[in-house]
């Protein structure tokens, strides 16, 4: 209801990276590593309204849950430039490892990936990438811990045609510090030998934390 649509809260489009404002969600040149994605667009922030939002869905199997997202996800995409980027774009999501598959009994972020495509009229793989074991949950880790973990994590089970895509667009929940969708774009650059833009389309993150030097 529109009532419920209220609590969600708007996240200004930033670079993912150093969390200033930049138009249409792009990633600042100056801000770049070999392995950025070029636009990432988050939806709403990441509070404790949201965040038991989405513990509900992910760990308590509330599936209607499922439904209401995607259909506050897409309104959202439906009134940003964001769209305008992903034409041509083949929408993907972020893989779990087939024991977490098993234990939970879906994937989140695939459901809300082929809404989008199917909503955007794009074409929708899941077999882009593939993840192998899951070292625990990133968020309970440092920096450093994640990219170690990380750089295990993910492979090319086949390769799939992208001559007709100008763009990949990878989908997630929530944005933290951005590792694991840079350990994503790390393996299709390298298995793939492109420089196609690849993106990324996240539900939540978090408020910035600014170090005081």
């Amino acid at each position: 209801c529109d009532k419920c649509k209220k609590l969600f809260k708007r996240n200004l489009p930033e670079c993912y990276l150093c969390r200033r404002i930049s138009s249409n969600y792009k990633t600042h040149d100056t801000c770049k590593k070999g392995n950025s994605l070029n636009y990432v667009f988050v939806a709403w922030k990441y509070d404790s309204f949201s965040s038991n939002i989405i513990k509900k869905y992910k760990y308590k199997s509330v599936y209607t849950v499922s439904d209401v997202l995607v259909e506050f996800l897409i309104e959202s995409l439906s009134n940003s430039s964001f769209k305008d980027i992903m034409k041509d774009s083949l929408i993907t999501n972020v893989p779990i490892s087939s024991v977490r598959l098993h234990d939970r009994g879906f994937n989140q972020t695939e459901e809300f990936a082929k809404e989008i495509a199917k909503f955007l009229n794009l074409r929708y793989s899941g077999d882009l990438i593939m993840r192998k074991v899951e070292f625990g949950h990133q968020s309970l880790r440092d920096k450093e811990e994640r990219k170690e973990n990380l750089e295990k994590e993910f492979y090319i089970k086949k390769k799939i045609d992208l001559e007709k895509e100008k763009s990949i667009t990878i989908v997630d929940d929530v944005l933290t510090t951005g590792a694991t969708l840079e350990a994503i774009v790390d393996t299709i650059r390298e298995s793939y030998n492109t420089d196609i833009d690849i993106n990324a389309i996240c539900m939540f993150r978090g408020r910035p934390y600014y170090s005081i030097n």
